[in-house]
């Protein structure tokens, strides 16, 4: 029965040890919260806890008392340390019992697998006394949907493919034949080039983004979510597009495109082709060039030459010039550009030579001190950029900041 008076408060708890310790490890929340979003549905909570069954039983007690709807991942396969259900019986108050169509259904699984099943998978059998199994068409852990006090809860696999599957195909419909959704109008947004102060400061004034806009930064830009509703002073359109006059060419996506995608596309409108020489960076950006489906109609070569011997050897730079400016030099940048272009034939070459840390610095090139070089025709252009976070970080940002620079110049050359 849909409640057309009221709207659902939806929390989502993440389950798991390995989460605490790294949440950037957490990718159901997001994917969460996105497909929610679309179908109409805000999430008002979200939370993490460990694999502890008391510490599960008080939070999943808490969320009960402010939610409606409770969507949890984690915990529920067969080692010692999966207890989510042990701690949700305990919550609410009920026994376990222990399933048989859920274990004939784990005895097929194997089965039709061919292999051996532990006997500790029988645990996966047993769920909260009042509940019911949720199927699990890819791994061996059902769902669970318990019912209490006015709350929902359901419990998925913390195993990405098996969430999503279960989430869309049997979590979302109930959720939907349940409640009506709210009117909301998702906007995004991806931007390069600014730290998130910065775009705070620039973003603020804009009408409407103080409760609309949601930043998302990492190592290869910040993504802007703008989600409004039809309540909202300002709808989410039409924040997008002051921030887009505001930010001009920092905003390189309104589509939720990475970089690469972008910087691919304009290389086969325009017809050219682009090869990169690696040293810092390791041949990341070659890597993110080649993600893109259909790259080999500009994607000629890449190599990491990363030591001064295969700079010289590979790329033809001069071994007087190393010796001049040192290997992370503007110099030896411009110099890898126009040797792996000549190399490959292509028209576009790009290069990075840098100190990714967390060794290695000194006081004239401290850690993060990174060049990159563009060699086009007769041209070539270096920059210097210099980053202060740790080694993986540093290279995926320059890795961005070279990709931008290449869409920057076929932005201004078409």
């Amino acid at each position: 029965m849909v409640d057309r008076m009221k709207k659902p408060v939806i929390e989502i708890v993440i389950v798991g040890n390995e989460i605490l310790s790294n949440p950037a490890r957490d990718t159901n929340s997001r994917f969460l919260i996105d497909t929610l979003e679309k179908a109409g549905y805000p999430v008002s909570f979200i939370s993490m806890v460990g694999d502890t069954v008391g510490h599960i039983s008080d939070h999943f007690r808490d969320a009960a008392a402010r939610a409606d709807v409770i969507l949890a991942t984690g915990g529920l396969g067969p080692t010692s340390d999966d207890v989510t259900v042990e701690g949700v019986a305990r919550a609410f108050d009920v026994e376990l019992v222990f399933d048989e169509g859920v274990f004939r259904r784990i005895e097929e699984l194997f089965r039709r697998r061919n292999r051996h099943m532990s006997e500790s998978n029988r645990k996966q059998a047993k769920i909260p006394a009042g509940a019911f199994p949720l199927d699990n068409e890819i791994g061996t852990a059902p769902g669970i949907c318990l019912e209490k006090n006015g709350t929902t809860l359901y419990l998925m696999p913390g195993v990405p493919v098996e969430m999503k599957k279960m989430f869309t195909e049997t979590v979302l419909p109930r959720i939907s034949g349940r409640f009506m959704p709210s009117d909301i109008e998702v906007a995004t947004l991806n931007v390069t080039g600014v730290s998130e102060s910065e775009l705070y400061d620039l973003i603020r004034i804009i009408p409407g983004s103080e409760d609309a806009v949601y930043y998302y930064p990492g190592p290869e830009g910040i993504e802007l979510k703008i989600v409004t509703t039809s309540e909202s002073p300002v709808h989410s359109g039409a924040i997008r597009d002051l921030i887009i006059g505001k930010l001009g060419d920092r905003v390189f996506s309104t589509a939720g495109e990475p970089l690469e995608d972008i910087v691919g596309r304009m290389l086969a409108e325009q017809g050219l082709t682009i090869a990169v020489a690696e040293s810092c960076t390791g041949g990341l950006i070659a890597h993110r060039l080649t993600n893109t489906p259909g790259s080999s109609r500009y994607m000629l070569c890449g190599v990491i030459a990363y030591s001064d011997e295969s700079k010289q050897r590979i790329l033809g730079v001069d071994g007087a010039l190393i010796s001049a400016h040192g290997a992370v030099s503007a110099e030896v940048a411009g110099a890898m550009a126009e040797g792996i272009r000549a190399l490959s034939g292509a028209d576009i070459g790009i290069s990075t030579t840098g100190i990714a840390g967390p060794a290695g610095g000194s006081s004239e090139k401290p850690v993060g001190l990174m060049y990159g070089g563009l060699a086009v025709g007769g041209n070539t252009v270096t920059k210097k950029l210099q980053f202060l976070e740790d080694r993986y970080i540093n290279k995926c940002r320059m890795s961005q900041a070279m990709l931008d620079i290449v869409r920057m110049y076929l932005k201004n050359h078409q």
